[in-house]
């Protein structure tokens, strides 16, 4: 007999097989992302705002996504993101935090709950290899 891989397991797809690695990953891709896309739309929400302005928001977006990759280089095992991120996550989600109390926005809670959840995942032991 042979053993055959699952076809409707997240490995076909190269995502982690534990769901909790797996959920962390696509937080991490998805705050990273998310990043990507404030950048984008600064040329349109601060079109008639000053320069200085435009790369303040360019700037958090940018951030972001840092914060992303961090967390996307912790998931695939490298030790050091492990300890940075034990110190990068809360920091985020208590910026984001601050963002959403002065903000209200739909993005900024979504954020801020990316952030938080991948904060607590950070700090949970590593799965067995």
């Amino acid at each position: 007999m042979h053993s055959a891989r699952n076809p409707f397991s997240l490995e076909v797809f190269g995502w982690p097989s534990d769901s909790f690695t797996a959920l962390d990953l696509a937080l991490a891709t998805t705050l990273a992302a998310g990043g990507v896309g404030h950048i984008l739309f600064t040329p349109i929400y601060y079109r008639d705002k000053d320069a200085m302005n435009q790369v303040w928001f360019a700037g958090s977006g940018l951030a972001l996504v840092f914060l992303g990759m961090l967390n996307i280089a912790r998931v695939r095992g490298d030790a050091t993101a492990r300890g940075f991120s034990k110190a990068a996550n809360p920091a985020g989600a208590l910026f984001l935090g601050a963002l959403a109390a002065q903000l209200r926005e739909p993005q900024t809670f979504v954020a801020l709950a990316i952030s938080a959840a991948l904060t607590v995942l950070a700090l949970r032991e590593p799965p067995a290899q």
